[in-house]
């Protein structure tokens, strides 16, 4: 890190310790930070993915930088330690994933009421016009909100904030699927594919089906998207 990034890594982080951008507080964008304090928006761009690495801060695609909560700074501390700790720990993650949505998707499938039936199928419309777009903020914006509302429809708590806290730190500090997906593309074509076949198994009350769907999709997602090699079979 450079001496200049150092200087404005310091400069935000006292900022905010000192409560001059309170939690939830939107920062000024790169180019007005750089003329405040007199150095290049390259220089911002490096202290501001300082901080989000530090957890003091959290991008939100599409919508600027932010200040963490102090629960969301532990919870970055927490991630940032075991990343340094499991250098493998994305494609564990993945592995995860598709357990919580598996079972998530299968519990949907049984519990779900009206009101989850009408987020779930307003989510799914948002994917499908994400995926027909090159927005990279709004495709991951409408993925998570359709496994949020996946997650929502088992009616247990405790599925919906994993689920939200796992793919946030998949987003945030992870980088999952960075790239934006191009509209007409055969990936975009088979993600929204892939959400709509999942989003009626659920809908149709079918357990069984919902559960492939899921998991179907994460081993898509860690493979295709993010070049995994699919973990070997254990025995």
């Amino acid at each position: 890190m450079s001496r200049r990034v150092e200087t404005v890594v310091d400069h935000l982080e006292s900022a905010i310790v000192q409560g001059v951008y309170a939690p939830g507080t939107r920062l000024p964008g790169e180019r007005a930070l750089g003329a405040a304090l007199g150095v290049s928006r390259a220089t911002v761009r490096d202290a501001l993915a300082a901080l989000v690495s530090r957890g003091l801060l959290q991008r939100r695609h599409g919508d600027g930088t932010y200040v963490n909560d102090q629960a969301e700074r532990q919870m970055a501390e927490v991630w940032v330690d075991m990343a340094e700790r499991h250098p493998a720990l994305q494609g564990d993650l993945i592995e995860f994933r598709e357990m919580l949505e598996s079972r998530a998707a299968e519990l949907a499938a049984t519990r779900h009421d009206a009101a989850d039936r009408e987020r779930l199928l307003a989510a799914l419309a948002a994917v499908d016009a994400a995926y027909s777009g090159e927005d990279r903020g709004a495709q991951i914006r409408s993925d998570v909100a359709f496994h949020r509302a996946i997650a929502e429809a088992t009616h247990n708590p405790l599925f919906a904030y994993l689920m939200n806290s796992l793919l946030r730190l998949l987003h945030e500090h992870v980088q999952l699927s960075l790239a934006g997906v191009a509209p007409h593309s055969d990936t975009a074509r088979q993600l929204r594919m892939q959400h709509r076949a999942l989003a009626e198994a659920i809908l149709a009350r079918d357990a069984e089906r919902a559960r492939r769907q899921a998991g179907g999709h994460i081993d898509f997602v860690g493979v295709r998207l993010n070049a995994m090699r699919r973990p070997p079979a254990r025995r």
